[in-house]
C-alpha cells in the first residue's frame, strides 16, 4: 500500500470510494493519491491520472508501473481546461483534484471550461471532489 502524506491520506478517506469504481483523478503528479485510490476500487475499478505536464506524466508512469501493468491504472496528458476523454473511453463515477489552479479558484478564467469538461466526463449524478483544506468540497457535475 502507498504511504501518503497526512494531507492526502485526508484527501483519498475522505472521497466515497468503493470497489469497482471508475475514479478520475485530475492533476495527479507524482502518482501517490491514485495509486492508494487504485487500491480502494481494486480490479474491478480504474482510475485515470490527468496532468498537464509532460514531466509529471512520466513521474506518474514510474510510481505506477504496477497498476498500470495491471490495467487499473492509466494516464492521459492534457489540461483539464481543454481535454476531452478519448474514444471509448468510458465515462467515471467521481473526479478528485488537489492543487488544481482550474477547479480551486487560483485560475478562475478556467474554471468554467474545465468543469464543463468534467461533466462530459463523469457520470451522471457524479461529483467533482476538490481539495479545499476541509478536505474536500464535493461540487456536483450535474
Amino acid at each position: 500500500m502507498t504511504t501518503l502524506s497526512p494531507r492526502l491520506q485526508e484527501v483519498v478517506d475522505a472521497l466515497p470510494l468503493r470497489p469497482g469504481m471508475r475514479v478520475l483523478e485530475v492533476g495527479g503528479a507524482p502518482g501517490a493519491a491514485a495509486r492508494a485510490v487504485a487500491a480502494h476500487v481494486g480490479a474491478a475499478g480504474h482510475v485515470l491520472v490527468l496532468d498537464r505536464s509532460a514531466i509529471g506524466i512520466r513521474q506518474i508512469q514510474q510510481n505506477c508501473r504496477a497498476e498500470i501493468a495491471a490495467g487499473t491504472l492509466s494516464v492521459l496528458q492534457a489540461p483539464v481546461e481543454d481535454f476531452a476523454l478519448p474514444d471509448g473511453v468510458a465515462p467515471f463515477d467521481l473526479a478528485f483534484a488537489c492543487r488544481v489552479g482550474a477547479l480551486d479558484g487560483r485560475h478562475p478564467q478556467l474554471y468554467g471550461a474545465a468543469l464543463a469538461n468534467l461533466r462530459r466526463a463523469v457520470k451522471p449524478g457524479g461529483a467533482l471532489y476538490v481539495d479545499t483544506g476541509s478536505p474536500l468540497t464535493a461540487i456536483s457535475l450535474d
